[in-house]
């Protein structure tokens, strides 16, 4: 799988999360193929995982943030 794959596809799977946070998440894995290094793609994919498991770590910290934020109020 190459970064644009692995980024298309969680793009794809974060299609139903805020677009603010969408772009948040998108931009921050963007940064982190970036500051590895084209030579550290596989590298970097692989330490991931799969899409699927970033973008469920991803909604997964989002519903604690929505938590947090009602137990605030």
């Amino acid at each position: 799988m190459s970064r644009t794959e692995f980024m298309n596809q969680l793009k794809n799977l974060l299609w139903d999360i805020p677009e603010y946070e969408r772009e948040e998440a998108l931009n921050y894995y963007e940064d982190y193929f970036d500051d590895a290094g084209a030579e550290n793609e596989a590298q970097v994919i692989a330490s991931l995982g799969s899409p699927e498991k970033v973008a469920a770590i991803i909604k997964e910290g989002l519903k604690e943030e929505y938590k947090k934020s009602i137990q605030l109020r």
